[in-house]
């Protein structure tokens, strides 16, 4: 349980690093929001594998950087397809302001539990979940 709750607390970080992008590059920057999406799931993608392989999983970390970096990035390809897939589903029914967060929100979440599986299972290679 200590495990999940520090996967959620590194989740909670990338969160808010991947809304405040999301929201420079939309507000700030007027960019669509699918390419937003897109740019602010990258980077924090990237800041949660660094949080859940020094916090998070510390332990189970490998000594093969390459080969975890590689499956973490496999690992957050799929998310983030299951994440941008549900955005951009519920953002065709109503691209309202404060619906595309409710959205945003959803496709997170969603990601976030297959995330914690396949990392917990393949990225890390750990025994149990």
């Amino acid at each position: 349980m200590r495990q999940v709750l520090k996967f959620a607390l590194v989740g909670t970080t990338g969160f808010a690093v991947d809304v405040s992008i999301f929201t420079v590059l939309t507000l700030g920057l007027s960019l669509p929001i699918e390419w937003a999406r897109v740019l602010a799931f990258l980077v924090a993608a990237l800041v949660t594998w660094f949080g859940n392989r020094h916090f998070t999983f510390g332990s189970a970390k490998t000594n093969y950087f390459a080969s975890e970096c590689r499956r973490s990035l496999i690992v957050s390809c799929i998310t983030g397809l299951i994440n941008i897939t549900i955005f951009k589903g519920m953002t065709l029914y109503s691209a309202e302001h404060l619906f595309v967060y409710v959205a945003f929100i959803c496709g997170v979440l969603a990601g976030m539990i297959f995330n914690y599986l396949l990392s917990a299972w393949w990225v890390f290679n750990l025994k149990s979940a």
